[in-house]
């Protein structure tokens, strides 16, 4: 299915469930990358849809990441309630679903009802993701351009992790590259293209994926040529997913 038919499809099933289900006011569908591959919104609203697709990777993975410590398990779903919203994310096998409820329309009609009804359209926007073109693998582009990396860190402009995969644990690094990160950003009180960080036998590069991710890569070598081979093979990967 090429990436336009996907689109087209997610849009028509989001669009019917929106007139059918008046307390959504938000639906964001990610990557588990974090990069935002729909949104839709109720037209008084007004949120960062970058930004929400970031922070809803972030949350996921966070939760993943606790409730497998903890219970040994993979975690169905997330929920945060507040005062007026209440925000309902569902991980899938190709996308984070993510929706903003609000609650006094929800709290008429049942909360129980309306997961299983976002439950359902998730299950449907994965599927049709899995057989798009739409679906970016970022981790899968970056390991198939640098196979001996040794450590790929994805966070949010936060410097909470997004997917990391690290022998050190996932808050330690993801807290490492946001501060070297920002740490370049105020030295140089301009964009930065990289960081780049490097010992005898190895390097540590970070760069900015786009304005909502931050990557962090270790990789075996320090020698000129070879770390600009890596940094012009991130340069292309993120041009590509731009």
């Amino acid at each position: 299915m090429a990436i336009e038919k996907g689109i087209e499809e997610i849009d028509r099933l989001v669009t019917q469930t929106f007139a059918n289900n008046s307390g959504i006011v938000a639906l964001i569908i990610a990557s588990h990358e974090g990069k935002k591959i729909y949104t839709k919104f109720r037209e008084t609203q007004t949120f960062n849809e970058h930004e929400l697709s970031a922070i809803t990777a972030s949350l996921i993975f966070i939760s993943r990441t606790m409730f497998r410590k903890t219970f040994g398990l993979e975690i169905a779903h997330a929920e945060v309630k507040g005062s007026k919203n209440i925000f309902f994310s569902v991980l899938t096998k190709k996308v984070t679903g993510s929706v903003i409820f609000d609650r006094k329309m929800v709290d008429l009609v049942g909360i129980a009802e309306q997961k299983q009804v976002i439950n359902d359209l998730f299950m449907k926007i994965s599927a049709i993701v899995e057989t798009s073109v739409i679906e970016e693998d970022l981790f899968v582009m970056i390991k198939r351009a640098i196979p001996n990396a040794l450590s790929i860190v994805i966070v949010n402009k936060e410097g909470l992790p997004i997917k990391v995969e690290s022998t050190m644990e996932e808050p330690k690094i993801s807290a490492f590259v946001y501060a070297l990160n920002s740490l370049s950003k105020t030295l140089l009180k301009d964009d930065v293209e990289h960081t780049v960080i490097s010992g005898e036998y190895g390097s540590y590069i970070i760069q900015q994926i786009d304005e909502e991710r931050i990557l962090g890569i270790a990789v075996p070598d320090s020698k000129d040529a070879k770390l600009n081979k890596y940094i012009a093979a991130l340069h292309d990967i993120i041009n590509k997913i731009a």
